[in-house]
């Protein structure tokens, strides 16, 4: 499966050259203020708003620009976000307040930034589809958040979907850009500033010291004042956050349109997302249709290219397309609480930050993940950032949070026997995680070890991809 979409391919590779990390540490450990790990969209606003302040920033990221999650998303930027205002309003309106702030100073701060670098942001309007009867409940209830929030908000009757509807919420005044287009800017900016961006340097461990943190990295060692993880999961197991995350799989596609007047009226000018399952994710994305669903939770899918070719069935169905272009997946996180969580990894100590559990929403999410990281650290905080902290309120155990244990303790059953697999040209790897010992899974479509655990992913050849472990499977 490829995983370059296509709107991305096209542009020009504008990251330029990251910064050399051959001699990264030969002088010995490098010292800074601000360690920033991880060169995806937090990281990348982090960095950029502490280095406008003043800071010595240093960002490190375990691969390049194009291997972000950043880049592999949808490219939306909205505050609406499917049925996520109906569920956050479980809080209470203070919190709903407090989040949408939060995404609106996100999207505000990119149309700012973006314009002045010159990468356009496409005005859309954000619809949440009801597909089924039921759905419909979900709907009203993301109607009465946003009333009470004055945010304005449409019920549509008839919107512009190519399946059948039972009505939908309108957002008008979000937009959509080339994600990968977007950080290439912002990381090309970032070094005109004077700060590096290695790329390449991946964090083994973070270790909290007297005077500050020192990262083990695959090239030497970096020592920091305060250090912002901004990886999508902590790397390891600081402060137990893997435990609260869920990691999940999208699977996303473009495809040429080879009858733009059959699509529906006013469909070029929206972007929208179901819901209720089975998700399906539309935009029209460089004059290309890019459609996203069938996600799934990592390493517990079984058959993953079924997920692609029901994906790919249903918009050969429902949509005037011509030939497929490309078909990739991204990897996001979600919460136990359904909130981003932004802010000390550990309770009453701001030596180590966090920016994580956006639920697929990370473009938005990520912008506001960022200044509020910034503004913790120049001491000039948001004033909506103590609402996303990860310990502004108590853990919630849910199903998803027994299903993991029950993977957990399977895992644990089965490393007994150790476990290995190898596929034809491979070495044969262990298959036990080495991040918390559960069994991980091969998955045919992306030729991947996968951990049903926390979502660690391994190549075939054990090499860590992505996910909180911070170590190889070990090879047999």
């Amino acid at each position: 499966m490829s995983e370059t979409p296509h709107d991305q391919a096209t542009e020009p590779d504008a990251t330029g050259p990251s910064t050399s990390t051959a001699s990264l540490l030969a002088a010995g450990p490098l010292r800074t203020d601000v360690a920033v790990v991880g060169a995806g969209l937090t990281g990348v606003v982090t960095a950029q708003l502490l280095a406008d302040g003043g800071a010595n920033v240093v960002v490190l990221d375990a691969g390049t620009a194009r291997t972000t999650t950043t880049a592999r998303s949808t490219g939306k930027l909205s505050v609406l976000q499917g049925t996520r205002l109906a569920q956050v309003a479980r809080y209470g309106d203070d919190v709903v307040r407090d989040f949408l702030a939060a995404g609106f100073a996100g999207l505000g701060w990119l149309r700012r930034v973006l314009g002045d670098l010159g990468v356009p942001v496409d005005n859309r309007d954000d619809l949440t589809v009801a597909t089924a009867p039921e759905e419909v409940a979900d709907i009203d209830a993301v109607l009465a958040t946003c009333a009470r929030q004055s945010l304005a908000a449409q019920w549509e009757e008839d919107p512009p979907y190519p399946a059948r509807t039972f009505g939908a919420v309108r957002l008008p005044g979000q937009g959509q850009v080339d994600p990968l287009r977007m950080l290439s800017a912002l990381r090309a900016r970032l070094r005109s500033r004077g700060v590096p961006i290695h790329d390449g340097v991946r964090v083994r461990q973070v270790r909290r010291l007297s005077s500050g943190v020192a990262l083990r990295t695959t090239r030497g060692t970096v020592l920091a004042d305060r250090v912002v993880l901004a990886t999508g999961t902590p790397p390891g197991r600081l402060g137990g956050l893997f435990l609260r995350l869920e990691a999940g799989r999208s699977l996303l596609t473009t495809w040429d349109v080879a009858d733009p007047g059959a699509l529906p009226p006013g469909f070029t000018e929206t972007m929208s997302i179901t819901a209720g399952s089975p998700v399906r994710s539309l935009r029209m994305a460089g004059g290309l249709l890019m459609v996203g669903g069938e996600g799934y939770t990592v390493g517990r899918e079984h058959h993953p290219d079924r997920r692609l070719a029901a994906l790919d069935a249903w918009t050969r169905a429902h949509l005037p397309v011509g030939a497929p272009r490309h078909a990739w997946a991204a990897q996001d996180y979600s919460s136990d609480t359904g909130l981003p969580l932004v802010g000390p990894a550990i309770p009453g100590n701001d030596r180590v930050l966090v920016a994580t559990g956006y639920a697929k929403w990370g473009l938005t999410s990520g912008a506001a993940a960022g200044l509020a990281l910034a503004g913790r650290l120049l001491d000039d905080p948001v004033e909506w950032g103590p609402t996303l902290e990860p310990w502004a309120r108590p853990a919630r155990p849910t199903p998803r949070t027994a299903a993991t244990f029950g993977e957990q303790t399977a895992g644990w059953a089965c490393a007994t026997t150790r476990p290995t697999g190898g596929r034809p040209g491979t070495v044969h790897v262990s298959r036990i995680c080495p991040h918390l010992g559960g069994v991980v899974r091969w998955n045919d479509q992306e030729e991947s070890w996968d951990c049903p655990v926390h979502g660690s992913r391994f190549a075939a050849d054990g090499t860590l991809l992505e996910g909180p472990a911070t170590e190889d499977l070990a090879r047999r």
